[in-house]
Parts: structure tokens; sequence; C-alpha cells
């Protein structure tokens, strides 16, 4: 009968310290800030907001984590990296993009600009200059939409027409 007295208590102990390795097992060590496995991209400046500190950005593959009470942010390949933002050269942000949203300057400069735009609005930058250069190519491409609207079925019936 003096056996089961001490059999229970046993099983609490021996479950309490599984469970406190389980949980401590568990814990997020993720340090606090950035850590880089590799940078990939140009990146490029940003500009500067009303008190004088100067926003650039560039990606990342890594982890980021803001700080002790949010979650890591945690890119794995070059498809999508961490874009990081860095106010006077220290990390200030930093979120999961699509490189493809950011990259092939020739062929989505209206993306990677508008991109830009709604970054720099974020960090209270002043986006006149940029916004300038939107409206134009906005236009330019929609003159060229224009032109190949307007011409574009009479050059096909004239080179598909078999005489």
């Amino acid at each position: 009968m003096a056996k089961a007295g001490y059999t229970i208590p046993a099983l609490i102990i021996v479950f309490g310290g599984g469970l406190a390795y389980w949980v401590m097992s568990n814990r997020d060590t993720t340090p606090v800030g950035l850590s880089i496995t590799s940078t990939s991209g140009d990146g490029g400046e940003l500009g500067e907001d009303e008190d004088g500190n100067t926003y650039n950005y560039q990606f990342h593959t890594g982890t980021w984590r803001e700080s002790d009470s949010s979650l890591p942010i945690t890119s794995e390949n070059e498809g999508k990296p961490i874009l990081v933002i860095y106010q006077n050269g220290t990390p200030v942000s930093g979120q999961i993009v699509e490189a493809s949203d950011w990259s092939n300057v020739d062929e989505n400069t209206l993306g990677l600009l508008k991109n830009q735009k709604e970054t720099m609005e974020e960090y209270g930058i002043n986006t006149d200059e940029i916004t300038e250069m939107i409206a134009s190519l906005e236009e330019s491409q929609q003159a060229t939409a224009d032109a190949e609207s307007i011409f574009g079925p009479m050059v096909s019936l004239q080179s598909n027409f078999v005489w």
C-alpha cells in the first residue's frame, strides 16, 4: 500500500519535467535584428525624410526580427527575399516580397517605381519626383497601347493576306 502513495506524485513530477523540457525546446531563439544568409539584388536609395534621415533598401535571405515580442520573418530563397529598409544605415523594417516585383527594371519599371513610392510614403519621404516619373511612364504606355490598337489590325491583315 505504501508504494501506491508514491506512484502518483512520481508520475506528476515526470510529466511536469517532460512538459518543461518540451516548452524550453520549442522556445523561439531567433535573435532580434537582421541575420543575413546572403544578399541579392542591387537595392537602392529611397531618399530623405523631413528630419534628415536617409533611407535605402536591400534584399537579403535570412531572418528579420524587429523585437523580442515580434515573430521572426524568414526568407530561404532569392525568389522571395526579405526587403530590408535601412534608416541611416541601420535596419528598421523587413518584409517578405516577390523578387520579380522589385527587379527587371527594363521590363517592370512602372511596377518598381510604384513599389518604391509606396515604401517612400510609409516613411514620410517626399514622392513628388517619383510621382512625375510614374505619370510620364503611364502616359507613354497609354500612347503605345493606343497606337497598337489603331494600327495593329491593319498590319496583321496586310501581312497575312495571300494574293
